[in-house]
């Protein structure tokens, strides 16, 4: 653990001795500020019109009008700005020179992709543990927001962003340019956040589509055309998806279980794409 611990705060020193870990916390801060100012002013408004009306008062809900918006928005700006902060982590070392120096010191590929992940992922935590002065200042308040639900919430979208890293970390590997590691960070990030808006009209099963990709020796092997329609299938691998539950406040371990999965995976391809160039 000393050498992924040494790794991890190498990149920490970079990010915060550079401009990007403080333009990136302070646009971030800034829009999630706004974000939040904006719900809890619709919150109070409707609280002033309706909130005489016993009826419309039960359904002024503090979480589900100012918390969960401030989550979902706050995924869509993980989406935008971790390809950013990501695309240096294994691109810079590649194009500086500095990757063959890294890969004969006497540490394994393992720890450099384990360290190299950390130090991302307490930039990530720096980021949103500023945002915790919202749901603290609902609590000063006579708001009273649900913080089991919040805190739920928080740690869906510290999974989710760690997932963000993952693919960054992968796709920063790969190319020691930095700007195609943003872009195809970005790319790949994009397609797993909308994939589940195709999935609506996606009814094919996976029987079938392996049976037509097959010529159809796939059912006249008797593998069969049945099995979870593919819409199925890409809801499952959603990022998004997974993300709803938390942002309502529903802890369910199935979604725990797919973003750490998901992250897991991330990084072992990666510690593969460094193995395979270790050797070269």
């Amino acid at each position: 653990m000393r050498n992924v611990s040494a790794i991890a705060w190498r990149e920490i020193r970079a990010y915060f001795s550079s401009p990007l870990a403080y333009a990136v916390i302070g646009v971030f801060m800034a829009l999630t500020g706004y974000i939040f100012w904006s719900a809890l002013w619709y919150f109070s408004d409707a609280c002033l019109r309706y909130g005489s009306d016993p009826f419309y008062r039960q359904q002024l809900n503090i979480n589900a009008m100012v918390i969960r918006p401030i989550f979902g928005n706050m995924g869509f700006l993980f989406l935008m700005m971790i390809p950013v902060v990501s695309m240096r982590l294994l691109a810079e070392e590649r194009r500086a020179g500095t990757a063959e120096l890294l890969f004969t010191c006497p540490i394994t590929s393992a720890q450099v992709v384990l360290g190299k992940f950390l130090g991302g992922a307490a930039l990530l935590l720096v980021m949103l543990a500023g945002t915790l002065a919202h749901p603290i200042l609902l609590l000063a308040s006579d708001a009273r927001p649900d913080m089991k639900a919040t805190l739920v919430g928080y740690l869906g979208i510290l999974l989710m962003g760690l997932a963000f890293f993952g693919v960054g970390l992968l796709l920063s590997s790969l190319t020691e340019n930095q700007i195609v590691a943003a872009v195809g960070s970005f790319g790949v990030l994009l397609i797993l956040w909308v994939i589940n808006f195709m999935a609506d009209s996606a009814s094919v099963t996976l029987g079938e589509v392996m049976d037509r990709l097959t010529g159809g020796l796939w059912a006249a092997a008797g593998l069969g055309t049945g099995g979870p329609t593919l819409g199925e299938f890409l809801n499952r691998i959603s990022l998004i998806e997974h993300f709803e539950d938390f942002r309502k406040g529903i802890l369910d371990t199935q979604h725990v279980i797919f973003y750490a999965s998901f992250i897991f995976m991330t990084l072992f391809l990666t510690q593969r794409v460094l193995e395979s160039q270790r050797w070269r």
